[in-house]
């Protein structure tokens, strides 16, 4: 049975400092032995830039 998790990564700035965020996230997680499932971007409702990594194992 595989365990799901979602994380959830948000910036202030600018929508190049997220996507480096999320890299880095992302390399360190499957380093550590992780499935990268899935990742989106969008807005939460402040309009601030948003990143969704769902990873398991």
């Amino acid at each position: 049975m595989k365990n799901f998790t979602i994380i959830k990564l948000s910036t202030c700035w600018s929508t190049d400092t997220l996507r480096a965020d999320v890299e880095q996230l992302i390399n360190q997680k499957s380093r550590e032995g992780y499935e990268i499932t899935t990742v989106s971007f969008g807005v939460n409702m402040w309009w601030m830039p948003t990143a969704f990594i769902t990873i398991c194992k």
